[in-house]
């Protein structure tokens, strides 16, 4: 009966503690513009319907330049991801991200384009079984050619997932993020006292200790190799030409990371940065299959640097992609695959286009998709497909927080630079190889990032000589 009583007293200053905070916080965001809300739950209806996001891209530089802790919202990924720089602490990523920006150098990630042409002819490959005519989703096509790319460069690891899709790794690695979207968008399944009673709480520790026993295997052996110096080695004379791979670069910093360390930050590059990656390339591809056009231009563009040549790209190819790289950023502008940015709030800030003040303890959620369709950023049609919005004669007095498929500020997507690399490599393969014919890319829905509702729907010819 006493130990009853004293969890009842508990609960209660519990529920008054949050009450109170709730209030202050009521009483200091009173002048924000809101939605509506209900009782108790608050505006968390949204999160089970659709809404339309309002974003301005001055008010976006303020929050991103000033705000650079994660929103509260990112802890469902802290079993997963744990510190990892994608979900980090600030204090914790401002040492660690010092020591991982080198090892994204563009000098660095050029060396894997061998790499990354190789899949990207298995690939093309692999495509050929789809020239019969009929659409399909080319998404876990790429995903596939993606992961064998961010498996290898990351990790020094060869998966083979385009021939061997279906492992135990990948299997886990589906189920985590199933459940994850059902944890963001069901609001009930978002206290941890809630979740922890659910059979979702035990399938997802389960297939985390997966991925993780996978990634700690692969850091133990790379540090064993690094020990016993096969890995410097490698690293100064490159035998039989391998390259490095980032796990290895890793080895031997100014901060000398654990293992736990080493496979929470690449983790964070094959989890966080693969998806986001193929989601470009998979829209680029939709879009492309749309606007005829369009693909006639990168086609000419590719023939011009490549002639009949089927070879892969390389860094000098790349740079000469002009066009191509103007229909990528209108892909990532249309379709941001990160739809919404949210950041704490861990300082009064003043938004000068609200004319209000963010207060402390708050989150902020940058609308990225609405930003990048605002009329007032880009123009009175800015829903229609047009890669000339990136000429530099039409980009140059652009905000520079108007466009954000990476971000924005300190805190911006470390591997920019090399998905970049990714996503023209794939892309050149592909075109040169097919024509690409799609109707439309229809509904779409948000599970943590954007996708069509009926998937990426395309088909797919044979190019003739």
């Amino acid at each position: 009966m006493i130990i009853l009583a004293l969890v009842f007293l508990v609960v209660c200053i519990s529920w008054a503690h949050w009450l109170a905070h709730a209030h202050r916080m009521d009483r200091r965001t009173a002048s924000l513009p809101a939605l509506p809300t209900l009782p108790l739950i608050g505006n968390g209806s949204l999160f089970m319907g659709d809404t339309e996001p309002i974003g301005d891209p001055r008010d976006a530089q303020v929050v991103l330049e000033n705000c650079l802790d994660k929103d509260v919202v990112y802890r469902f990924l802290r079993p997963w991801l744990g510190h990892g720089l994608f979900v980090a602490p600030v204090n914790l990523w401002k040492t660690h991200r010092k020591v991982l920006l080198p090892v994204f150098h563009n000098k660095i990630v050029e060396e894997y384009l061998g790499v990354i042409a190789e899949q990207a002819d298995v690939l093309v490959e692999r495509l050929e079984e789809k020239t019969n005519g009929k659409s399909f989703d080319v998404l876990k096509h790429v995903t596939a050619c993606t992961l064998d790319i961010v498996f290898e460069t990351a990790m020094g690891e060869r998966m083979d997932v385009q021939h061997s899709p279906d492992t135990p790794y990948l299997r886990a690695r589906h189920t985590v993020m199933e459940i994850l979207n059902k944890r963001l968008f069901k609001v009930w399944l978002q206290p941890d006292c809630l979740f922890n009673l659910t059979r979702y709480a035990r399938q997802q520790k389960d297939n985390i200790h997966v991925t993780h026993q996978f990634t700690d295997e692969v850091v133990q052996k790379r540090r064993l190799a690094y020990e016993n110096k096969n890995i410097k080695n490698e690293t100064k004379k490159q035998p039989e030409g391998k390259l490095p791979a980032v796990l290895d670069l890793l080895f031997g910093r100014e901060i000398e990371f654990t293992n736990v360390q080493l496979r929470e930050h690449i983790d964070s590059i094959t989890i966080a940065g693969n998806d986001t990656t193929a989601l470009v390339i998979a829209y680029t591809l939709v879009l492309l299959g749309i606007h005829q056009d369009a693909q006639e231009k990168v086609l000419q563009e590719q023939q011009q640097i490549f002639g009949t040549e089927k070879r892969g790209s390389t860094k000098e190819d790349l740079l000469k992609m002009n066009y191509l790289e103007r229909v990528i950023k209108e892909s990532m502008r249309l379709y941001t695959v990160v739809p919404i940015i949210a950041r704490n709030i861990d300082k009064d800030i003043y938004l000068p286009t609200c004319g209000v003040t963010m207060p402390a303890g708050s989150g902020a959620v940058i609308g990225a998709f609405a930003i990048h369709r605002s009329t007032a950023v880009w123009g009175p049609n800015p829903d229609e497909f047009d890669p000339d919005r990136f000429l530099p004669e039409r980009s140059h007095d652009r905000h520079p927080a108007a466009f954000l498929p990476f971000s924005y500020g300190s805190r911006n997507c470390i591997g920019r630079n090399f998905g970049m690399l990714i996503i023209k490599s794939i892309l050149s393969s592909v075109v040169r190889s097919y024509k690409i014919e799609a109707d439309d890319i229809g509904p779409l829905k948000i599970e943590m990032l954007l996708f069509p509702k009926n998937g990426h729907q395309i088909k797919i010819s044979r190019r003739t000589s």
